[in-house]
């Protein structure tokens, strides 16, 4: 045998921005979402492979796109950039992708290293300033290994708990050439989802047993039951043991909340206050649930936790049983027992009869509050108005993007969620402006759907002219603008309680509609309740990207501002300053239950405000600070 014969035989030459566009492809990726830069030659290749490339007016909005993406298909959503100015402001996008949950890649062009330390022009390094907000990042150096690295981080994304993954690829690892042969990567060998873990079958009988014999339980479903699959199993569960049900986060919706069996956050004190046993299911204890703690969360309950990792049973909240398994096959495991069991649901005539009166209730009370502010004529639209507007307009499979921290409190108790992830918010991370990038993503997603997206006038000067991208590929969702000619002014308390620190205000009566009518899109103008209706319907009707801009005013201080608003009263210490208006919204809204929950979210901050100030402030009398206990 000659000595030709003995060598490796040797494929093509490629290089590394191909390399990982073809991995991009091989993996199945459809879409990509960003702005052209040095990462260019990956997106190039991986376009020439089919996979469409979206390209935006800003990184954040494409980051947020593929946020919306990856949530609506649970796959992972890809989005890329430039060197230092171009992942910068991808900043806030992975933030939010990992405070929700959503399994974004970034793919990070950046400088080559030879000008690593030496003032190169755009020096950065995503790898170590999205470390914080990514599951992991890397810095690839070795061109032969980025196929590998491109797969482990889709991959991974999607593996619970999902979450952002940053790869970041310098010049020379991108412009690199040579023989093709990647290492540690075979294009051909397809990566199984791993199996889901079961729980434990002894414990989930105790479970079940516990639930059946309860007079007055609850279940809790948070995302866990989403990325496991798990709703219809939740339904099933429910329906089995007669148990209301409540969803939270991206599996708000996993039982459709017209259900009869399904109750919202409008009124679920109601239940949180009689329940005998609560079990948790997929529930990560965060901010938004308080942290499983009083006053929301009782400790005269037996508490329940199933958890897919066991990081994630909260050690804060006294619990009988910890069940460790993902949310789906464990709701199988224990919809199996509960029909073994028996085959017919426990009698909770009494219980379920609570469960309807609080909705009853609720819904009453907020159908007068927007027939109150409906025959207002003359008066600026109330979001209380527009709220129920949006809610009345959509259909069962549209999809709702929360980006505005005023607007949302008003429409967010008047949707009933029919599917999970039909609403999509920002998560923990709570940023403004990503409403139309996600609309770009979740449209791009869901084809041929509703797509809505409400914003306020701050948010959308952040973005807007990604409506421009909406545009260019005649995407028809339709963005609803919250116009109050301000960063939340009196809605986030500033003329009563901050009157002396200077304008929040945006120019005032901007037309934003005309704008972007002249750029092409539908757009309508709101000035009365009567006209948002018929505005919405139109805009949904056009097939184009839509503008439906609502003039508004809010009277009403977010709950959560409300207890900024009488904390940095307490600090300030100086009562006498604050103005009228400001005692009498505190006289308003005070309460035994307000006023511990404005005490917890100070002490979450580091602050003892005791609460007997808080009453003083509010003139509310002590001998009944311990009325309404939870």
């Amino acid at each position: 045998m000659s000595k030709e014969s003995k060598k490796p035989a040797e494929s093509n030459e490629t290089f590394g921005g191909e390399v990982i566009g073809r991995t991009l492809k091989e993996a199945g990726v459809e879409a990509t979402f960003g702005i052209y830069g040095s990462i260019g030659l990956a997106i190039e290749a991986a376009s020439q492979r089919g996979v469409k490339m979206y390209h935006f007016r800003h990184e954040q909005s494409a980051g947020f796109a593929a946020d919306a993406y990856a949530r609506c298909l649970k796959k992972p959503g890809i989005c890329f950039s430039s060197s230092a100015p171009g992942f910068t402001n991808l900043v806030s996008p992975i933030a939010q992708a990992q405070s929700a949950l959503s399994p974004v890649v970034l793919l990070n062009g950046q400088h080559g290293t030879t000008g690593d330390g030496v003032n190169t022009i755009q020096e950065g390094y995503a790898a170590d300033v999205l470390k914080p907000f990514s599951k992991w990042t890397h810095r690839c150096l070795d061109w032969n290994m980025h196929a590998y690295w491109t797969k482990k981080a889709l991959t991974e994304s999607v593996q619970y708990p999902p979450g952002p993954v940053v790869l970041e690829f310098p010049r020379n690892a991108l412009n690199a050439k040579g023989p093709d042969r990647q290492l540690k990567y075979e294009p051909a060998a397809k990566t199984p989802s791993p199996s889901l873990p079961f729980g434990d079958p002894q414990e989930i009988e105790r479970v079940v047993a516990m639930l059946r014999d309860a007079k007055r339980p609850l279940l809790i479903a948070g995302d866990g039951v989403y990325w496991s699959d798990g709703m219809k199993a939740l339904k099933d569960v429910a329906e089995q043991l007669a148990i209301p049900v409540h969803t939270r986060r991206t599996a708000r919706g996993a039982v459709a909340e017209n259900h009869s069996l399904a109750f919202t956050g409008g009124y679920r004190g109601a239940l949180f206050r009689n329940a005998d046993v609560i079990c948790l299911i997929g529930m990560r204890a965060s901010y938004l649930e308080e942290w499983f703690e009083p006053p929301e969360w009782r400790r005269d309950v037996r508490y329940i936790q199933i958890a897919e990792c066991a990081n994630e049973v909260w050690p804060g909240l006294p619990t009988e049983i910890a069940v460790v398994g993902a949310a789906g096959p464990v709701l199988s495991q224990m919809l199996t027992v509960a029909k073994a069991l028996s085959p017919t649901p426990p009698a909770r005539e009494e219980w379920l009869n609570t469960l309807g009166a609080a909705r009853e209730k609720f819904k009453l009370r907020q159908g007068e509050a927007v027939d109150s502010w409906r025959a207002r004529k003359g008066e600026l639209i109330h979001p209380h108005v527009l709220g129920a507007s949006i809610a009345d307009v959509l259909d069962d499979q549209s999809t709702v993007i929360f980006d505005s921290f005023t607007a949302t409190s008003f429409l967010t108790d008047k949707l009933e969620s029919k599917y999970a992830s039909q609403i999509l918010d920002a998560g923990l991370h709570q940023p403004v402006g990503h409403g139309i990038g996600m609309a770009v993503g979740a449209q791009i997603a869901r084809p041929g759907r509703q797509v809505l997206a409400l914003m306020g006038d701050g948010g959308f000067g952040i973005s807007a002219m990604d409506m421009e991208t909406l545009l260019r590929y005649n995407l028809p969702a339709v963005i609803v603008l919250m116009n109050n000619n301000s960063w939340s002014t009196v809605a986030a308390g500033h003329d009563e309680f901050y009157p002396e620190m200077g304008s929040w205000d945006n120019t005032h009566d901007i037309r934003y509609d005309r704008m972007f009518k002249e750029l092409g899109c539908h757009t309508e103008h709101c000035v009365e309740p009567d006209e948002i209706t018929p505005a919405l319907d139109r805009a949904f009707a056009s097939g184009k990207p839509s503008l439906v801009h609502v003039v508004a005013d809010t009277r009403d201080i977010h709950p959560l501002r409300l207890r900024i608003c009488w904390g940095d009263a307490w600090s300030r210490g100086d009562l006498d300053r604050l103005p009228p208006a400001a005692k009498e919204v505190l006289k308003r809204n005070a309460s035994a239950r307000t006023l511990r929950r404005v005490q917890k979210y100070w002490v979450d901050n580091g602050i003892d405000i005791p609460l007997e100030d808080l009453a003083r402030m509010a003139d509310f009398p002590l001998d009944k600070l311990d009325d309404d206990k939870a």
